[in-house]
């Protein structure tokens, strides 16, 4: 898939990349002047609970959808699958899931960080268009998929719709990566045509079939010969739809898409892409990955212990006394633990909360034991796309799951898991007989 969005015939529109850099780099800045408008400090942690949150999200889509959405297959609108095995035969790459639910605002929308993708059709649109107006908005998902956009957009708005402050932070960046989108829609529905038919379907839904594209296009005229009118456009994840048909017709005469759409279309007779094999167990960074999620839930949602330093004057030992011992309405065991412990003024010691290393890692070694026998993921797995299994059994059970991190914790102890942090399958994993593995893949 790489070769469709890198090197000199890339599909990607010119600056995008570049675009996505100065965004990134900004966005410190957009962060400060929103939490000045708003009157409220962002912090790395809000900001770090944020990702986390949205990360989250992302893992959970593919559970809400199963469990509310419609799943497409061969036997299950079998004429909107056969459009979506076409489209990612033409782009060299895997069948993603594709679901049907109901929503009013977005026609089609592509969702996930990382294998496995989804692509998600409105129930209020999805018979409304016509084959080759869908294999453009298909296509045009698979080509976000394909490109990357997904992993961060996901993110961002995993269920697709507007969201107002990312629009202003992250608008330059989206709206590019909608013109890239186009491209690739328009070279797998092969029809300029039925590309803009799809747009207008997909922007006034049932009324689009009415819309005289031509002049609907010449509106962008009337933008072009006053500026201001182009500044609501800014605040917007999405271009205009003017300023699309627009790309699309520049594009549609452009030597990219001449050299491209014989591919496209050879592509399509080829055979279907498998996935990838799944590795089975997981590497070192899958695992250091999900710890590290796991971590910042923890730090972020737990209070620890630390220690709190308090400095005493002689007035202040002296004024305390005087009040325990000549207020009758204070016990007698009162007044004595207060003498003995303001018995000389300096720096006392107590205990607060706060961060503390040794209680963080008994909370994270409980909140581990508990998902894991629960659900056999912790929220860092789920992002990651990791799971724990057990050998020779359905379940991991609450058993396994204690055997698996009181072992775990033991061998780091001991310093005897050092030794092995490279490996796939750690010797805590065979003495508790459980294994951390990739997605739905079994133990071998």
């Amino acid at each position: 898939m790489t070769a469709f969005f890198s090197g000199k015939e890339s599909l990607r529109v010119r600056g995008e990349r570049t675009t996505f850099v100065l965004t990134l780099a900004s966005l410190p800045l957009t962060i400060f002047v929103l939490g000045w408008v708003f009157q409220h400090q962002i912090g790395r942690q809000e900001i770090a609970l944020l990702v986390v949150v949205a990360m989250l999200y992302v893992a959970f889509a593919r559970g809400r959808l199963l469990g509310g959405g419609l799943r497409i297959h061969a036997g299950q609108f079998s004429q909107v699958h056969a459009v979506v095995d076409e489209c990612a035969r033409m782009l060299r790459m895997p069948t993603p899931h594709v679901f049907v639910r109901d929503d009013p605002f977005v026609p089609v929308v592509a969702i996930g960080i990382g294998d496995p993708y989804a692509i998600v059709i409105s129930a209020q649109f999805v018979e409304h268009f016509r084959d080759d107006e869908l294999r453009f908005l298909i296509g045009r998902e698979l080509g976000h998929i394909a490109s990357g956009h997904t992993r961060y957009t996901s993110l961002m708005s995993s269920n697709g719709r507007e969201n107002g402050v990312l629009s202003v932070a992250l608008g330059a960046w989206l709206r590019t990566i909608d013109y890239t989108a186009d491209r690739v829609g328009l070279l797998c529905c092969g029809s300029l045509d039925a590309a803009l038919r799809a747009i207008a379907v997909a922007t006034f839904h049932t009324l689009g079939r009415k819309v005289d594209l031509h002049a609907f296009a010449e509106q962008l005229k009337e933008l072009h010969a006053e500026p201001s009118l182009r500044l609501a456009e800014w605040t917007a994840s999405t271009p205009y739809a003017t300023n699309r048909i627009a790309a699309l017709h520049r594009f549609a005469r452009d030597p990219l898409y001449l050299a491209w759409a014989p591919r496209f279309a050879a592509n399509a007779a080829a055979p279907q892409v498998t996935g990838a094999q799944e590795a089975g167990f997981a590497g070192f960074w899958r695992r250091a990955w999900a710890l590290a999620i796991d971590l910042v839930v923890i730090q972020l949602l737990v209070p620890a212990v630390h220690a709190v330093k308090t400095q005493i004057t002689k007035e202040q030992v002296a004024a305390a006394k005087a009040a325990t011992a000549g207020n009758p309405d204070v016990p007698k065991w009162v007044a004595d633990i207060a003498s003995a412990k303001l018995a000389q003024p300096g720096v006392h010691t107590s205990v607060g909360l706060d961060s503390d290393q040794t209680l963080l890692f008994l909370v994270l070694v409980v909140y581990a034991i508990v998902l894991v026998a629960l659900v056999g993921q912790t929220f860092g797995m789920m992002v990651s796309d990791l799971r724990v299994v057990a050998v020779n059994r359905p379940r991991v059970g609450l058993r396994h799951a204690i055997a698996r991190y009181v072992l775990l914790a033991l061998s780091f102890m001991t310093i005897f898991g050092l030794f092995s942090i490279f490996r796939r399958v750690q010797p805590y994993e065979k003495w508790s007989r459980t294994r951390l593995v990739s997605g739905s893949a079994a133990i071998r």
